[in-house]
């Protein structure tokens, strides 16, 4: 039987009131744990995706933004981009590189 398990709180409370669940985790713990199953609302390629989307769309959106200031004020002498929008720009640039670029994990079986 899988328990599923929303926070640690029930996992807790479940633990303390369930006799059968105690003594497993007394003889087993390893195994009792496989009993339980933790619930969560999106999975992590969902969180992922959604991240790099966003963050697409961000530094779409300020591209996009910069081209029309720039063309919309192309004939005033010394116009520039506002930094603030290099700067949105570069740092969700950043994000999504970050996202995409594999991590330096490296398992040696302790945690």
């Amino acid at each position: 039987m899988q328990n599923k398990i929303r926070s640690f709180n029930r996992f807790k409370t479940t633990l303390e009131k369930g006799p059968i669940i105690q003594q497993e985790f007394k003889s087993d713990p390893l195994e009792a744990i496989k009993k339980f199953q933790s619930v969560s609302r999106f999975n992590d390629k969902q969180i992922y995706r959604l991240a790099v989307l966003f963050l697409g769309l961000i530094v779409l959106t300020i591209c996009i933004g910069a081209i029309i200031l720039t063309g919309l004020n192309a004939k005033e002498k010394g116009f520039e981009v506002p930094d603030i929008l290099v700067a949105t720009a570069s740092t969700a640039i950043g994000a999504v590189a970050g996202l995409l670029t594999p991590g330096s994990y490296q398992d040696n079986g302790s945690e």
